[in-house]
């Protein structure tokens, strides 16, 4: 039994003629009987009565009808949903995001909605490592990680580098001299407050190198999951930080931003999807970003 054939029983149902349902459907009459009879050979009863005064449904096939239109119902949904997914106006997108992206990714969803308002998205806060494990389990469909992945990442990726940014000291201000900028050799033996490891692996690596080559490993006092709670226990007075310069337009009063001139003090951030994925919802999503780039301002390689 098919979704053709469960038609023809509701359009025989509705039109109680034969003929005229045959015509309906734009089949032979023939054919229409050999349809019906097919049905009540699976089902193991009989649909129609059939008898001079006309044709009329059993009670099993009024009862039975109810549940054919429900099918039938769902089959067009299903068919409809599938033809607004192939062309990128409905479906679902799993996104793994970091501090890094925190304003970004938010807002480039907020696009995708207003561009596909049927869209499914899960947002999920990770780091890279976890987001590279969750991309290769399928467990997400488009992450944002640090560039270079890692070479034992285990599959082929396509990348769209979308922000550039560079480690910065970040200090109280300082009140007797606020227009000095100081150098992460000039604190050596100051505490830090950083983001911690389990946070972000990469960064928090990076940042170590950057003191390393300063010839100092900095005197950690805190580790915290989050930049605005690093911004906000640096303004206290608790220590110095290293964070992305790019917190600097939202650090708020009390806290001061130097930049590091060193090289590798730069790094960017890329989404990364894999290689020949057919969802239809990360093209969407990727034009969503590059919009909120443009408008933004981001400083984007």
């Amino acid at each position: 039994m098919d979704i053709h054939e469960l038609r023809s029983f509701v359009v025989l149902a509705e039109q109680l003629h034969f003929g005229r349902a045959a015509r309906v459907l734009h089949l032979s009459q023939p054919a229409l009987t050999k349809q019906i009879r097919k049905m009540e050979e699976e089902l193991g009863t009989e649909l129609f009565d059939r008898g001079r005064h006309g044709t009329r449904l059993t009670a099993f096939g009024e009862t039975w009808l109810g549940q054919a239109r429900r099918v039938i119902a769902s089959f067009e949904q299903l068919l409809e949903s599938g033809r607004k997914m192939a062309v990128g106006r409905a479906g679902r997108l799993r996104i793994g995001f970091g501090f890094t992206t925190l304003d970004l990714v938010p807002r480039a969803v907020v696009r995708l909605r207003e561009a596909v308002p049927s869209v499914e998205i899960l947002l999920r806060d990770m780091s890279s490592a976890e987001q590279a494990e969750a991309l290769r389990e399928g467990e997400i469909d488009i992450a944002f990680m640090r560039m270079p992945l890692p070479s034992g990442i285990g599959f082929q990726t396509q990348a769209m580098p979308v922000v550039k940014d560079r480690l910065a000291l970040v200090t109280p201000r300082l009140p007797h001299e606020p227009g000095r900028k100081l150098r992460l050799a000039d604190c050596s033996k100051s505490p830090f407050v950083v983001i911690a490891k389990s946070r972000s692996p990469g960064f928090f690596n990076h940042m170590l190198s950057l003191c390393a080559a300063q010839g100092f490993h900095p005197r950690i006092v805190q580790e915290v999951l989050e930049t605005a709670t690093a911004v906000a226990m640096v303004r206290a007075g608790m220590g110095y930080s290293i964070l992305p310069e790019s917190i600097g337009s939202h650090s708020g009063a009390g806290v001061q931003i130097h930049r590091i001139h060193d090289l590798k003090s730069i790094w960017t951030v890329s989404a990364v999807w894999h290689k020949g994925d057919s969802n239809p919802m990360i093209a969407v999503f990727l034009k969503m970003l590059k919009k909120v780039i443009q408008d933004g301002k981001m400083e984007v390689v």
